[in-house]
């Protein structure tokens, strides 16, 4: 049974409104229609909450519907990914700012900060062309 369906019964089950739910979970009454007819998915924190208010696991929740797991998968891997980015891209900028407040250096301090920051860059576009 896929998520939807299995959350629009359980909502039915416990005799909440579509309007309950979404109060309890802070969006709108249309985001859970959405949801129970499949045609988006709640995101990993709004699935955690929805077992808490239905009173079902996980796996309860989740099994058997390939297409949600793959979805929480892909979301999880592009929060990652952006984390990632937005790490390096933090490095990079702290090493450009180093090269401003830095007096004069030596030659090969101001080689080692130019090569760090292509490093980096490189890293960045990385993450851009193959991860996001």
């Amino acid at each position: 049974m896929e998520v939807g369906m299995r959350i629009k019964q359980r909502r039915n089950e416990l005799h909440l409104t579509q309007d309950e739910v979404a109060e309890a979970l802070g969006i709108t009454r249309q985001t859970i229609s959405n949801w129970e007819n499949g045609r988006s998915y709640p995101d990993i924190e709004r699935v955690i909450r929805l077992s808490e208010i239905y009173q079902l696991s996980l796996d309860e929740l989740l099994k058997g519907d390939v297409k949600m797991v793959h979805h929480l998968q892909d979301n999880t891997n592009v929060n990652r990914y952006l984390k990632l980015f937005i790490l390096l891209l933090g490095i990079n900028i702290l090493l450009m700012l180093s090269l401003s407040f830095l007096g004069p250096i030596n030659e090969i301090l101001l080689f080692g900060i130019f090569a760090l920051i292509g490093i980096n860059s490189f890293s960045i576009f990385y993450l851009i062309i193959k991860k996001i």
